[in-house]
């Protein structure tokens, strides 16, 4: 399967959306909306709200890329799917992604949360702070996940199946997905390696469950530990 316009396109457009997730995250300091004392909770409400058109613009044009797809790939899926084997994340032939999504739950927080314990382990953070944080931190996680899985999992998984391999398709959004994170928490090299495999196994476990169930709450699940040490870090 070689690539054509029709396989190019839709990685033209996610790059066109990521440029735009670029430019919203400095515009929304101008915004001037004001939610809460921690700048960084006034910051992401901002950016959220850009957020949203860019994520119905792009899961508008997933579906004239290819409506019979996004059919299959717009919906929870078949969270017990069975998948196929991933020897790097344990994943063995038969495996369901009822039992592989609990655990990658587990060991991808893990390794998240691993990194942001020795960001946040230099601030001393306040962390009787969060009681009050806790509903934005949940909010943005929400929003934040289900527009980014959209963008970079749905906006390639969608159009590119049936045209493209799928170990091709998991990279090409594994690469897209982890470029932008140079700039992420945690940012650099390690950023960018822990975002694409990330985006790899979320691009995987849509593919093989015709849903974003696994991807957006694993991903949410992320965003949650993220924001919320962003927060404590900007108290």
């Amino acid at each position: 399967m070689a690539f054509t316009t029709k396989t190019i396109l839709p990685i033209i457009l996610t790059i066109a959306f990521t440029i735009g997730l670029l430019f919203i995250l400095q515009f929304s300091e101008k915004l001037g909306f004001v939610v809460s004392d921690n700048n960084y909770l006034t910051r992401q409400f901002n950016y959220q709200i850009l957020l949203l058109p860019i994520t119905a613009i792009s899961i508008l044009t997933t579906y004239l890329l290819n409506r019979q797809n996004f059919k299959t790939y717009f919906s929870f899926g078949q969270i017990s799917a069975v998948g196929q084997e991933l020897k790097l994340f344990g994943i063995k032939q038969g495996d369901t992604w009822a039992k592989t999504g609990l655990s990658l739950y587990v060991v991808i927080s893990l390794v998240t949360a691993t990194f942001l314990y020795f960001q946040l382990k230099q601030t001393n953070p306040n962390w009787t702070s969060l009681q009050s944080g806790l509903f934005w931190i949940v909010l943005f996680s929400l929003t934040n996940s289900f527009g980014e899985e959209m963008i970079f999992r749905l906006g390639i998984v969608s159009p590119l199946s049936g045209q493209l391999s799928p170990t091709t398709i998991f990279l090409i959004s594994a690469v897209l997905f982890g470029i932008p994170h140079f700039a992420g928490m945690p940012n650099g090299i390690i950023g960018v390696t822990l975002a694409g495999i990330l985006g790899f196994v979320l691009a995987k476990s849509m593919y093989e469950t015709n849903g974003f169930f696994w991807a957006w709450t694993i991903h949410f699940l992320q965003d949650v530990l993220i924001i919320g040490t962003l927060y404590l870090m900007n108290e």
